[in-house]
């Protein structure tokens, strides 16, 4: 229960900097973080961040809206190499929220090479 209250109290206070006009910043092609709402985790060595990431043509239409980007809230496990994601939002192109999902079964996987993830790993994680 604590590490959900821990969970959702970041993740609120993520999302009200986000209607605050985040700031962000370009990681990988049509994905950015918000760099002031990286977390570091209290029960591993890793961090939590939201990642936007704008729509390449992968996100299908959710009930006639076209999705204009996602804003996803992940975890990274740096000593694993692993990462998952926990609550994924989708919004239209006037910023509309048309969907949420909270993944609460999530599970840690690989990082994939050549991926946003990868990419904040790689600055967040010390070797």
């Amino acid at each position: 229960m604590k590490k959900i209250l821990s969970l959702l109290i970041v993740l609120l206070s993520a999302f009200c900097m986000c209607s605050a006009d985040t700031q962000w910043k370009r990681i990988a092609p049509n994905n950015y973080v918000d760099e002031n709402a990286i977390v570091g985790l209290e029960d591993r060595y890793g961090f939590s961040f939201l990642l936007k990431a704008f729509n390449k043509g992968q996100y299908e239409p959710i009930d006639g809206r076209q999705v204009y980007y996602t804003l996803a809230q992940y975890e990274i496990d740096c000593a694993k190499k692993s990462y998952k994601i926990g609550v994924i939002d989708s919004y239209d192109e006037d910023d509309v929220f048309i969907n949420g999902d909270y993944n609460r079964y999530a599970e840690f996987q690989p990082i994939v090479k050549g991926t946003a993830v990868e990419v904040l790993a790689d600055k967040l994680c010390r070797p």
